[in-house]
């Protein structure tokens, strides 16, 4: 895009009197970015239903809505972050989410009776929606990866805990205001 559109231009209505053909090229570039991305959004299933709500504020609810206050597993984010509100109407349906929900508690339960708790070495979310790409992370939000997880975790019991930005930013103002007054 940065050779299409010259920065010594300083008006749009004169960019063909100084260079030709350009905006042409420019209009013909953003339709074709808008085409492709119309192409890719289509192919996308399992759309979230939380809106403007952030995946690390879902999550922190989750965390303090539970009486142990642990980390919710894959799966239960998956359920959390596509309930549907009865009534309302919605542009895809429903049925390949509920199916893989339900298929993730089956496997949840049948590890439960079959080891007596919870944890297994099968994560029902992967045995569902398969293994992770390289260079993502699921149910975390846009732009976490793996490697910025270990860099904003904390050690809880041996354990790495993601602290949302939102979350760490809120207590250092905390602190500082407790600190100065």
């Amino acid at each position: 895009m940065s050779n299409l559109c010259p920065l010594n231009v300083e008006k749009w209505t004169d960019m063909d009197k100084v260079y030709k053909g350009t905006k042409e090229r420019i209009w013909q570039y953003v339709k074709e970015r808008a085409r492709k991305n119309a192409e890719n959004r289509a192919k996308q299933t399992d759309m979230h239903t939380c809106g403007k709500k952030s995946f690390a504020m879902i999550r922190e609810n989750l965390i303090q809505a539970d009486e142990e206050k642990k980390e919710p597993s894959n799966a239960e984010m998956f359920k959390a972050t596509r309930k549907r509100v009865p009534g309302r109407t919605y542009k895809e349906a429903s049925e390949g989410i509920q199916n893989k929900i339900a298929r993730m508690e089956e496997l949840q339960s049948q590890q439960t009776r079959e080891s007596g708790e919870s944890s297994s070495s099968v994560d029902p979310f992967v045995a569902v929606m398969g293994k992770e790409r390289s260079g993502r992370v699921r149910l975390y939000g846009r732009g976490v990866t793996a490697s910025s997880l270990g860099k904003t975790s904390t050690k809880s019991n041996g354990a790495s805990v993601y602290v949302p930005d939102e979350l760490l930013q809120s207590i250092k103002v905390d602190v500082a205001s407790q600190v100065m007054g």
